[in-house]
């Protein structure tokens, strides 16, 4: 049940009419059958994974609040059942032909004659850290275990953020689950533009450009030398409008609830480097990367030469979190080494000698977005072949008139906002909305091209896979 469909609306419909002003204990009770329905509707198949999980880590979590001399073997032992059934579903695999790779390139066999077939639950690695960090947070103090399973169960089937984040925190959404919530006018509004916002991002703009990166990336088609500067500078548009339009839907419907989800975007297109551009893009995978896996590795505390390792470990593995595969492998190993070539850079040329000029206030944002869309190739190629094949069709440029006014077309309203929002410094959209006169070209054309041109009920969402 895709955000984008017709049987979502239908049953954010439903949901909303049967919890629209209810006492707060049958809301989550709807909370709780909804995100059952929700995933089911997804993946029948895992639910019931989904359900021993909650089970066991409820349990787990509380056992380690109460617990005197053992918290932390029992946290261990909640991580390493976590982990476990992460690796299972989603690591074994690629692990099993990691193996084999290494064996038939040093004795020329494989170890492993068959590779298990084993299918992804959707939104693993999601309610994984989700539970991951629940754990921790109580073994750390940092907050007190779900008052009830009910709670809990919510906290990992909330609807809205259960396929693809974003990642929340349960110091944030528990609070919110066991509160009495308001749904006001203002809310309802400003979440319903929200969600139509997501969604067109999603089914217009990035819909629309991502049949033009699957066609250049197709090794089927013969395309022309220099088609993939074109690639390398629509992906990023295309897979911000596809994820940051999800977080808008996820964000949106939440609201309708009376619930606020945390910002997993905040212009990330301005960056001025490559650290600034990880706290503004999926904020909250790099938010729980840095507070559970960087700073336990000692963070930046232990010296120049230890923090960067300890970059590099948490990108491979920030790399594969987004995929069991060698290519993303290989992207978060290319996402790390920018990160170090930039830390160098600073330490020992701009922090020493001070250099500062404003013309690279306008030209870094340039450089790290075409570095991102570089690194963004990795998701489409299919072996080390693929991958020269597009890395040499740069020798050349390709002009294509039509094609520039198309991704002009379809970029124009992801820009115009986004620049609105940064020059007023206004992050909220439904605020944007009210300046009628401001958007009036956006409130009337796009519409109408929306319902024209949108792919809608179409494709999943991007990380979906994830």
């Amino acid at each position: 049940m895709l955000f984008n469909s017709i049987s979502f609306f239908l049953f954010l419909t439903v949901v909303f009419l049967v919890y629209y002003r209810r006492e707060r204990l049958f809301q989550n009770y709807i909370l709780l059958a909804a995100g059952i329905i929700f995933y089911s509707f997804n993946d029948f198949k895992f639910i019931f994974l989904l359900i021993g999980l909650i089970l066991i880590n409820f349990y787990l979590g509380r056992k380690i609040f109460n617990a005197k001399d053992n918290r932390k073997l029992i946290l261990i032992f909640g991580l390493t059942i976590n982990l476990a059934v992460l690796f299972l579903f989603k690591y074994l695999t690629f692990s099993i032909t990691m193996l084999n790779d290494l064996s038939s390139f040093f004795s020329g066999k494989n170890i492993f004659s068959v590779l298990p077939k084993i299918l992804l639950p959707i939104g693993i690695s999601f309610y994984t850290f989700h539970n991951l960090s629940y754990l921790i947070d109580i073994y750390k103090n940092r907050i007190q275990p779900a008052k009830s399973l009910l709670t809990f169960a919510i906290y990992d089937l909330f609807f809205p953020l259960l396929l693809a984040g974003p990642i929340e925190r349960a110091e944030k959404l528990v609070p919110q689950i066991e509160s009495v919530r308001e749904i006001t006018s203002e809310k309802f509004f400003s979440g319903l533009f929200l969600l139509l916002y997501g969604i067109f991002k999603k089914t217009f703009i990035a819909d629309n450009l991502i049949l033009f990166i699957e066609k250049s990336m197709d090794q089927s088609y013969t395309v022309p030398i220099g088609i993939h500067y074109w690639t390398i500078l629509v992906f990023p548009v295309q897979l911000y409008a596809d994820f940051s339009g999800y977080s808008d839907c996820a964000r949106g419907v939440a609201r309708l609830l009376g619930f606020e989800l945390s910002y997993n975007f905040l212009h990330p297109f301005i960056s001025q480097n490559p650290v600034e551009f990880w706290t503004r893009w999926h904020i909250s995978l790099s938010n729980w990367l840095r507070d559970y896996l960087y700073i336990p590795l000692g963070g930046n505390q232990l010296g120049f030469l230890r923090q960067n390792i300890n970059l590099f470990i948490v990108w491979i593995l920030g790399g594969l979190w987004h995929g069991a595969s060698y290519p993303f492998l290989f992207w978060g190993i290319y996402c790390g080494f920018q990160i170090f070539v930039y830390n160098l850079f600073n330490k020992y040329i701009i922090s020493k000698f001070k250099l500062e000029f404003k013309i690279l206030r306008f030209i870094n944002p340039i450089i790290i977005y075409l570095l991102y869309g570089l690194g963004l190739i990795l998701f489409k190629v299919n072996s080390i072949s693929h991958l020269v094949d597009v890395l040499w069709n740069l020798r050349g440029f390709y002009f294509n008139l039509i094609l520039l006014l198309k991704i002009v077309l379809l970029s124009i309203p992801i820009v115009f906002i986004e620049f609105y929002q940064i020059y007023f410094q206004d992050e909220n959209f439904e605020e944007i909305l009210q300046r009628k006169f401001i958007l009036l070209p956006i409130l009337i054309l796009y519409p109408l091209l929306f319902m024209m041109f949108s792919s809608f009920e179409d494709k999943e969402f991007f990380y979906f896979q994830f």
